[in-house]
């Protein structure tokens, strides 16, 4: 264990100084235009809720670029909500001393995320008029053993990372899309590469961890929540509110109708294929546990 903590400390290190030497004033990094046209993709049609299924085959083109639009305000709103609650968690741990050596690093990570936060509510605020409320994505770890509680905690913001990783990655070099709209996913995709990577680290430590100082039952409860919690991310793309929006017509039963379509289960498990090998590989939980 004592092994296992000094390459994570180590690790931490050098991503904390790869932060600093890459920080920019994200104040200044940004050119916003004072509209968006709307004869343009906004998000990548492919990552959109409907793509793939009889709902997108029956959209006009003005439709699918107005439901685009809207979705791109969606996936940032859903970022805020996402960022704004992993800042509280790490933020409870800066000086815990379980984590002797990573307090600069949670600096770190708090002060990037914190940025994030504010690029991506500017984007809604500016082009959507407004930060999509969601439902909260899935209840708090319960309380109980430290360790297992920390491998729920940091395996939540992992699969939230990850995720959004993934259609940020997509997305920041699509030319479709406005230049603002690829900036802030590119942008976003930098900075949360280090992240990434310091998230595995981590979840290997704590898992390890708590094999060591948890029942086996206890273990077993932190990986089924956090398949649930993989399950709950990704429903939490199908907004009616995003239809309705996007003026589509049938908008209160497009959710019904798309979120359990084969081609969105199948694209699901594509879109979290390598955090669902990542946890497989760990001995956590497996693509199988996920109802996708």
């Amino acid at each position: 264990m004592r092994q296992t903590w000094a390459r994570l400390t180590t690790v931490a290190a050098k991503l904390s100084s790869q932060s600093r030497d890459q920080r920019y004033h994200v104040f200044d990094i940004f050119d916003w235009p004072d509209e968006l046209p709307t004869d343009q993709f906004w998000m990548s049609p492919e990552l959109t809720t409907c793509y793939g299924t009889p709902v997108w085959d029956r959209l006009s083109e003005a439709d699918r670029l107005r439901l685009t639009q809207a979705e791109a305000v969606n996936f940032f709103s859903l970022n805020v909500h996402l960022i704004r609650d992993l800042i509280g968690e790490v933020a409870g741990r800066i000086y815990d001393t379980r984590y002797p050596g990573l307090s600069e690093f949670f600096h770190d990570f708090i002060h990037e995320e914190n940025e994030h936060m504010w690029f991506f509510a500017q984007f809604c605020n500016r082009y959507g008029g407004k930060v999509y409320r969601t439902k909260r994505v899935i209840g708090h770890a319960a309380e109980g053993n430290d360790a297992v509680r920390d491998v729920m905690i940091f395996g939540r913001i992992l699969i939230a990372e990850e995720l959004c990783d993934y259609y940020n990655a997509k997305m920041a070099t699509d030319d479709r899309l406005p230049a603002i709209a690829q900036r802030i996913n590119a942008v976003h995709h930098q900075d949360e590469s280090r992240h990434i990577a310091f998230g595995r680290q981590m979840m290997r430590a704590l898992y390890e961890e708590a094999t060591h100082r948890a029942t086996p039952e206890e273990v077993a409860g932190a990986a089924a929540y956090l398949s649930r919690y993989v399950s709950s991310c990704l429903r939490a793309f199908y907004n009616p509110a995003v239809y309705a929006d996007a003026a589509l017509t049938g908008a209160k039963r497009i959710r019904s109708e798309v979120v359990d379509d084969p081609y969105r289960q199948e694209f699901h498990r594509t879109v979290m294929r390598k955090t669902t090998r990542f946890f497989s590989r760990m001995g956590l939980f497996t693509e199988s546990m996920v109802a996708w």
